[in-house]
């Protein structure tokens, strides 16, 4: 698909940039009078070239040459006349551009008025431009805006539009394809650049695997404090808070902390009732409790 875009997109602009058909200078050795000129022009315009003419002084008609009415009915649809500024048409020059296929005339040009003698030799003064160059001369400014036919030369040198539409579409055509290239160009980039974003998931997954600390076991859970066998008296209290490990427990209405001196087993819930003996240390305040008596659990049966 992006190779058949691509060669149709090549194709399309060795075609914009082919001319559109031969083109012709008008030399200067082709007689001074309006039929000598044409019949000096008459193969190229024959073989549908565009010749044009650029008329830097007046131009004769030479309205009494035998055959001069003949020259000038001749098809001249391919014949381009243009008049720079300053310069005065002359007779002949008024009638090229009533004759040419495009006239092009710059605004500061003088176009003489045609006199008797030369609408007699043309075939018809049925346009626009004849007609109004029957009554007086008239500027190239005052042609254009009277919109009779003629075009606006603009300067010395005249406009090929058609070269500039050439140049207008070989332009946009490049721009086509640098579009092509440069989505061509994008839609391979996110392809590696995922396949290495990819690549570098797995290798960072790995890294992380081998590197990965194991965790160590949990320790055993441990609810109190491990403080050997019973020594001293013991009393009995009601626990009031879990002991774990320490809590309250109540003795003669008086609470106490106490620590639940039996890791191994679970501590009583508050309520239930255990024996404590004072600390093995001199200055501690916390009891250790202890499960309680067997009568202790009788009575908590009953």
């Amino acid at each position: 698909m992006r190779r058949t875009l691509f060669t149709a997109l090549l194709f399309g602009l060795l075609i914009a940039l082919i001319p559109e058909g031969p083109a012709a200078a008008a030399g200067a050795d082709c007689g001074k009078n309006v039929p000598t000129r044409l019949g000096c022009w008459q193969d190229a315009l024959d073989d549908g070239a565009v010749v044009t003419v650029t008329l830097n002084k007046p131009l004769g008609f030479d309205a009494g040459q035998k055959g001069g009415q003949a020259a000038v009915r001749r098809d001249l649809k391919n014949l381009r006349v243009q008049v720079p500024a300053g310069v005065h048409t002359g007779q002949g020059g008024s009638a090229l551009l009533i004759l040419a296929g495009r006239a092009l005339v710059d605004r500061d040009a003088r176009i003489d008025r045609l006199d008797g003698k030369t609408l007699s030799e043309l075939p018809a003064c049925d346009s626009d431009l004849c007609k109004a160059l029957k009554k007086s001369s008239l500027t190239g400014g005052q042609l254009i805006d009277k919109k009779v036919g003629v075009a606006e030369l603009g300067g010395h040198k005249s406009t090929d539009h058609t070269r500039v539409l050439l140049i207008a579409l070989t332009a946009v055509l490049l721009l086509l394809l640098l579009a092509l290239l440069l989505a061509v160009r994008r839609s391979r980039t996110p392809a590696v650049a995922g396949a290495m974003e990819a690549r570098s998931e797995e290798t960072s997954a790995e890294t992380t695997a081998r590197l990965r600390p194991v965790p160590p076991a949990p320790a055993p859970s441990s609810y109190g404090r491990r403080v050997g066998p019973r020594t001293g008296p013991s009393r009995t209290a009601v626990v009031r808070t879990a002991l774990h490990p320490q809590g309250y427990v109540e003795l003669d209405h008086v609470l106490y902390r106490a620590v639940w001196a039996e890791p191994d087993r679970t501590p009583p819930v508050p309520g239930a009732y255990v024996e404590v003996t004072d600390a093995q240390e001199a200055d501690s305040d916390v009891l250790y409790a202890f499960p309680p008596a067997a009568r202790h659990h009788a009575r908590g049966g009953s």
